[in-house]
C-alpha cells in the first residue's frame, strides 16, 4: 500500500497497536512458594470441652470385676441399665437402684463414672447431674433404703451421707480437695471407697477427700442409684479386705 502521507501512516500504526493491546489477556501472577520465612497457615480446631486421654486399665491383685450380673434392680427397670464396654450406662429414670447379691463389710470398692456433658453447659458448678453409691444397704427395699451413701452428685462428689433413716455418721469432709481434684463434667472421675468395720474413707482421683466414723451400720449390700440423670460407670471392682 502506498501511503499518501507520513501522518496517515503513523495514525494507522497507532490504531493497530491499540487493537492488539486490548485483545491480549494479562497472565496471572503466580503466588510465591512457601519458604522458611513464609510458612503455611492452617486452621486449628477448637474443642467444645476439655478432652482427657483415656487411661489404660489393668485389674489389681486381689480385686474382682463387678458386672450387671452381680446386681439386682429395685425401682429402676431393666431398660434403665445397659452394658457398655467395661461397665454400665444408666438412663437415670425411673428412680431406683442396683444392689449387690453379696453383702460386704470390710472392702475396697473402686470405680470410674461420668455424665454426658450438655452442649449448653457453661458453668460446671450449675450442673445438676446426680447419682450415688450406696453402702451397707439394709432392711426393706425402698427409695431410698437404710444405708450410707457416697455422693455421685457432681457438685458434692464423694460426700458421705445417710439414707432411709439411718443414723448420721460423724463426717470429715474437705471441700477444697473436691474443688481441686474433681474433673470437668464429661470426663471420668475415679472413686475409691474403703470400708473397715463401719468406718468409710473416700478418695477422689487419688486425693483423700472424706471419711466417716462408724455409726450403727457396718455391713450390707452395695448399690448404685438411678436418680433422674444419665451417667456411665466403668471398671467397677471390689476387694474383700481382712
Amino acid at each position: 500500500m502506498l501511503w499518501r502521507s507520513a501522518k496517515m501512516r503513523n495514525w494507522y500504526v497507532g490504531l493497530m497497536l491499540l487493537i492488539v493491546g486490548c485483545n491480549t489477556a494479562t497472565a496471572p501472577v503466580p503466588a510465591p512458594s512457601p519458604t522458611a520465612d513464609t510458612p503455611l497457615v492452617t486452621a486449628t480446631p477448637v474443642a467444645d470441652a476439655p478432652v482427657e486421654p483415656d487411661t489404660p486399665f489393668a485389674l489389681e491383685d486381689g480385686f474382682r470385676l463387678l458386672t450387671r450380673s452381680d446386681f439386682d434392680a429395685f425401682g429402676a427397670e431393666d431398660g434403665t441399665w445397659s452394658e457398655i464396654p467395661e461397665g454400665l450406662a444408666c438412663t437415670g429414670k425411673p428412680r431406683g437402684y442396683l444392689y449387690s447379691h453379696d453383702s460386704f463389710q470390710n472392702f475396697t470398692w473402686r470405680l470410674e463414672y461420668r455424665y454426658p456433658r450438655p452442649e449448653s453447659l457453661k458453668d460446671d458448678t450449675k450442673f445438676k447431674g446426680n447419682t450415688g453409691f450406696m453402702i451397707y444397704i439394709t432392711g426393706e427395699h425402698k427409695i431410698w433404703p437404710v444405708s450410707l451413701e457416697v455422693q455421685g452428685k457432681h457438685v458434692q462428689i464423694g460426700m458421705i451421707k445417710e439414707n432411709g433413716g439411718a443414723s448420721a455418721p460423724t463426717v470429715e469432709d474437705h471441700p477444697e480437695v473436691r474443688e481441686s481434684a474433681r474433673k470437668p463434667v464429661g470426663q471420668w472421675n475415679r472413686l475409691e471407697i474403703v470400708s473397715k468395720d463401719g468406718e468409710l474413707s473416700v478418695t477422689l482421683n487419688d486425693q483423700p477427700l472424706s471419711k466417716s466414723t462408724p455409726a450403727f451400720l457396718s455391713a450390707g449390700s452395695i448399690g448404685i442409684q438411678a436418680e433422674d440423670h444419665p451417667f456411665e460407670v466403668r471398671r467397677m471392682r471390689i476387694r474383700v479386705d481382712p
